[in-house]
């Protein structure tokens, strides 16, 4: 998820010195180091146990009144964490449950806290849902309950991920279906239209010898190879937008 553009990767330790600005009556930022902090508290307290966590930040900047721009450096936050399998759960193989997450002091975006796998062969960061929470930074944001609430539809989301999976692999695409589908993943923004080719490229003669039969899972491992050159807020977004093509597949 971190194959960064403009953006900084930090350690968790470099996150407590990025300054918070002053909340308003009705918003108040969360700063990232308690984001990062209180997830991974309520995590271990739901026995997922984090085997590596990355982070990135950019700057931002407020407005607070027109004509005025307040620079904030390191506003945005950008954070991957994966997780030892999950006991009981069955997951694709190659895979380990990984989650998401982002944070912002500029009001470029709402704390939101996604579920996903990380693909070993390539590293591909595959979000297989929807944000889990997406909560904007009001004046009644109460952390703790708010990244419960994700956790417990994180754990939720990797019980159905193996299902999804399947469901993908099993969807064989002839050459021209996979063609359409990459013109419309570059329709929903998943990628840019410049990205058609090199993905056609990927899924026709791919990189990773797992990744040989052309089905619905490897045109998705295609579009995520391609992804990872993007910068952490378009891979966000990016990736709810490729969900919403390749998931219709077989959903």
């Amino acid at each position: 998820m971190l194959m960064l553009s403009k953006a900084q990767e930090v350690s968790r330790h470099d996150l407590g010195a990025i300054r918070t600005p002053a909340p308003t009556d009705t918003w108040r930022p969360v700063p990232h180091l308690e984001v990062v902090e209180t997830l991974l508290h309520r995590a271990e307290a739901k026995g997922l146990r984090v085997t590596s966590e990355r982070y990135a930040v950019l700057d931002g900047a407020l407005y607070p009144q027109p004509g005025v721009q307040v620079n904030l450096k390191g506003a945005r936050l950008f954070g991957s964490l994966d997780f030892a399998p999950i006991q009981g759960l069955r997951f694709p193989p190659g895979c380990m449950p990984s989650a998401g997450i982002r944070n912002s002091h500029d009001k470029s975006f709402a704390l939101s806290i996604l579920s996903g796998a990380r693909v070993l062969v390539c590293a591909n960061g595959v979000l297989s849902a929807e944000h889990v929470i997406s909560r904007k930074h009001t004046s009644g944001l109460e952390l703790r309950l708010e990244v419960d609430r994700a956790l417990d539809a994180f754990i939720e989301s990797t019980s159905q991920f193996h299902a999804t999976y399947e469901r993908l692999r099993g969807k064989s695409l002839t050459k021209a279906r996979s063609h359409h589908l990459v013109v419309e993943l570059a329709r929903a923004g998943a990628i840019s239209s410049s990205d058609i080719l090199p993905v056609v490229q990927e899924f026709e003669q791919p990189r990773h010898p797992e990744f040989r039969d052309r089905n619905g899972w490897t045109l998705y491992q295609a579009a995520t190879e391609r992804m990872k050159q993007q910068s952490p807020a378009r891979q966000v977004d990016g990736f709810k937008a490729l969900n919403s093509v390749l998931l219709a597949l077989v959903n």
